[in-house]
């Protein structure tokens, strides 16, 4: 399936969409009035949350939230594009030292992964390293398409969310790919709404259900045998990120 296709979204807009409207006209009106936050302060949350959500129980360390932050900054200040993208990715993924950091921390993968259960069980094999550029370099073909469509608030959240899901299955990097995915449903999300939806704390929504963001993310055992019939449940988080009106993290306590 491919983030372009609309095969869901009827089905999609009847659960999910009908009520975006009166959702994102609160969600725009607390980003725009809270004059107490900074957009540094915003950054910081998210970024904050982002590791949260990555890292399961460790807490994300100074150094990786002020990473988190350029990230956002520079989703915020420049059109989304692979190239943009993989500079914000570097930002996400750790400081490896040697000669090779770049290599190991930007570009996509040339080594296999696998994500595996609590108990070491395999439950999910992305596609071989060879094939990871190319889906990639697909992904985005169709991102810039989507970028040029006239959509309804609706289809945006529903394109989103497919290309949140769809990069997720791809594993295109060694680590942080949950991170990765989350910041480019953003980054669309603020292509095409206005660059105050890179505040959206979707971060927080999926950290705390994050039990449930696994269960919605594997819809399949390997990238070749994905039930796509099985993605609305993803789908239909996004919205719910909507209605977290505290973004705050135990470090504000």
């Amino acid at each position: 399936m491919e983030i372009t296709d609309k095969k869901y979204f009827m089905k999609y807009n009847d659960a999910a969409g009908r009520k975006l409207r009166q959702q994102t006209a609160d969600f725009v009106k607390r980003a725009g009035v809270d004059l107490s936050k900074t957009d540094e302060d915003v950054f910081r949350q998210l970024s904050f949350w982002l590791g949260e959500a990555e890292k399961k129980t460790i807490v994300p360390t100074e150094d990786e939230i002020v990473r988190g932050m350029l990230a956002y900054q520079t989703a915020f200040q420049k059109e989304l594009t692979e190239l943009n993208f993989h500079e914000a990715v570097f930002y996400l993924s750790e400081i490896l030292e040697g000669p090779n950091k770049k290599t190991l921390t930007v570009s996509y993968r040339r080594t296999a992964v696998a994500i595996f259960n609590g108990r070491g069980r395999r439950i999910y094999k992305p596609p071989e390293t060879e094939y990871v550029t190319a889906l990639m370099t697909s992904l985005f073909q169709q991102i810039r398409q989507l970028l040029r469509q006239e959509m309804s608030l609706s289809e945006v959240f529903y394109h989103a969310s497919l290309i949140h899901l769809k990069m997720f299955l791809i594993h295109p990097f060694v680590k942080n790919n949950m991170k990765a995915a989350i910041l480019l449903e953003k980054w669309f999300l603020a292509e095409k709404l206005g660059k105050v939806y890179i505040k959206l704390p979707s971060e927080k929504y999926y950290c705390l259900n994050k039990e449930q963001y696994n269960m919605n993310t594997l819809i399949g055992t390997v990238y070749n045998n994905v039930d796509y019939d099985r993605c609305l449940p993803f789908l239909r988080m996004l919205p719910e990120s909507l209605k977290i009106r505290d973004i705050g993290t135990d470090e504000d306590i």
